[in-house]
């Protein structure tokens, strides 16, 4: 398989079949999310690679030139913690996440320590929105103007004042659409800074891993690297500023 193809392919090995090695609880665990995720997709579960349940199939192709294909909506029951994948990301669900109950974040991963630490109504909410978010394609932007035409109205200005600013500190730089937000391409090479608009909140990624500021850094940070700005706040552009420097 090429190097720029996801490992990790369906299988026909019977969901049943892998359910029975995991633990009582994680299996019940499984269950539950199986009737759940069923129910939203219209789809039957696949196993997919040794441990991830999915459902459905879509194919994708990121800036970096990695494609393959990845079902629509999966989780993985592992021993440690329940896995469920947000292909999109958890920009978004900022509102979600602040009523769902004891979680953490990655990039696009979701872990519970245990299902019932999630309240199962907001879970679910989450699950549909990115279902749908992944089955309706044509709602995404295509260019960097169709993504402006789409910011909601309450975030607007605010997101103005923030791509201004990264416009100033990176003189030069082309703005690009990448991975769904706005990225700034200094050289040949991915966007070094990329910036979003929410109903709720503004974002910039990725986060600077710069010990120095990781204390300004602190009351921002959300998921795995990613700065989210309240829209109810002012910008705290000297720290904008910054993260652009160590960035660029």
């Amino acid at each position: 398989m090429p190097k720029d193809q996801n490992k990790t392919q369906p299988t026909d090995s019977p969901v049943s079949d892998f359910l029975a090695t995991v633990p009582a609880r994680r299996k019940a665990e499984a269950e539950e999310l199986i009737q759940t995720m069923q129910a939203i997709t219209g789809e039957p579960p696949v196993l997919w690679g040794p441990s991830i349940i999915g459902f459905g199939q879509q194919h994708y192709r990121y800036e970096s030139g990695r494609k393959g294909e990845m079902p629509r909506m999966a989780f993985s029951p592992r021993k440690a913690k329940l896995t469920i994948y947000f292909n999109e990301g958890f920009e978004r669900y900022g509102e979600h996440l602040a009523k769902l109950g004891k979680h953490q974040t990655s990039v696009a991963c979701l872990y519970l320590n245990n299902l019932s630490d999630a309240d199962p109504a907001v879970l679910e909410k989450m699950l549909r929105e990115s279902y749908q978010a992944q089955t309706e394609p044509e709602s995404k932007p295509a260019s960097v103007e169709e993504y402006l035409s789409q910011i909601p109205s309450q975030a607007s200005q605010l997101f103005e004042a923030l791509r201004q600013r990264i416009k100033h500190n990176l003189p030069g730089a082309i703005e690009v659409l990448s991975y769904g937000m706005l990225g700034y391409k200094t050289d040949a090479k991915r966007a070094r800074v990329y910036i979003s608009a929410w109903k709720d909140h503004l974002g910039l990624y990725p986060a600077p891993k710069a010990p120095e500021l990781q204390e300004a850094l602190a009351p921002y940070l959300r998921g795995k690297g990613t700065l989210w700005f309240p829209l109810d706040q002012p910008l705290p552009f000297e720290l904008i500023d910054q993260v652009v420097e160590v960035l660029r």
